[in-house]
């Protein structure tokens, strides 16, 4: 899957874009057959300051084909709130029908989430994600869907269908300290969201407007559906003030910004950029998943990890448990190949 040349490519460009970037990260291809490749753009707000561009926002959406590529199309921007670097899933709603999951980076201290019931051709107002925070200054993180597995497959502590009990992690780190110097901005590896501002500063966000809460009540509200059809993996660094200790979070209810787990921390350090994939069960029949990532000793950019880790693995992680003593022996992390 590939987008057009560099001369195809201009007749989708927007003009009130100023740039625009895909990815990082893979695409999707929907039931339909129709291909999706997430992308941000820096909109221009402001044109003339100076004679110069003088304000811009970055928002998320998608370029989308449905002749295998041979010719995209751009969708609409997610409207209400900046968001950037993002990634998609196909998030199914049982009887109601499936929508289009955007998570999306945000300069605004937690990620932003959208979704599009047309397949990309658009989307509603997104919302922010308090439980999923943002580094200093952000930084691209990754999603993956999966079909929710059968109740008998899971452990019986917390994660029972109709169980509200959202699972504790028990083993962050204890003792490690986040170094300020690292991850602040992105002057080395990955982009900077903060958008092009040649005079003044950019007014105030509006609020999240009617996000996915007042546009998706045929869900129901999250008390009264505690699991959906798919389930959610999310990689992410869990550092606040720097790009520290990559973590995977799960939602069994991708809908509600609500009910992400805290994170299973799968490498204490240095880290940055990240993708999922899901890569099918094992000859046992452990659905499995990998995570590639950028990690190092003291910056996140010094080599591209990979390692591997099961469903059973993940929840056994994030299950409910007591918190670790001062000093005591840190969780399990994944398997590197």
């Amino acid at each position: 899957m590939a987008l057009p040349s560099r001369g195809n490519l201009q007749p989708l460009l927007s003009a009130d874009w100023a740039t625009f970037a895909v990815g990082p990260g893979h695409g999707i291809q929907l039931p339909s057959g129709r291909l999706l490749v997430p992308a941000y753009t820096y909109r221009v707000d402001r044109r003339e300051c100076f004679g110069k561009v003088c304000r811009t926002s970055p928002h998320a959406f998608a370029f989308y084909s449905d002749d295998h590529g041979q010719t995209w199309h751009h969708g609409g921007l997610v409207p209400n709130l900046r968001s950037g670097e993002c990634q998609l899933a196909v998030v199914d709603g049982g009887q109601a029908g499936s929508v289009l999951y955007c998570n999306a980076r945000s300069p605004l201290g937690s990620r932003v989430q959208a979704v599009s019931e047309d397949e990309g051709a658009s989307f509603l107002p997104g919302e922010l994600v308090p439980a999923l925070a943002e580094t200093a200054r952000g930084c691209q993180g990754s999603i993956v869907g999966f079909p929710a597995p059968p109740t008998s497959q899971l452990p019986d502590e917390g994660w029972s269908v109709g169980s509200r009990k959202v699972p504790i992690f028990s083993s962050l780190c204890p003792g490690v300290q986040e170094p300020p110097e690292e991850g602040v901005g992105d002057t080395q590896g990955g982009g900077v969201l903060g958008g092009t501002e040649g005079c003044g500063s950019s007014p105030g966000d509006p609020g999240p407007g009617p996000g996915l809460s007042g546009n998706m009540a045929f869900l129901g509200p999250p008390a009264a559906s505690s699991q959906s059809p798919t389930w959610l993996l999310y990689s992410h660094p869990t550092g606040r003030r720097a790009r520290l200790h990559m973590g995977v979070r799960l939602s069994r209810s991708p809908l509600d910004p609500n009910s992400w787990t805290e994170p299973w921390v799968i490498y204490e350090g240095p880290s940055g950029y990240s993708d999922l994939a899901s890569i099918g069960p094992t000859p046992q029949g452990a659905l499995t998943f990998a995570c590639l990532y950028e990690s190092g000793a003291k910056v996140s950019y010094e080599e591209i990890a990979f390692c591997l880790f099961s469903l059973q693995e993940t929840l056994r992680q994030l299950r409910p448990g007591p918190e670790p003593s001062p000093g005591g022996k840190s969780g399990e992390r994944c398997r590197p190949s």
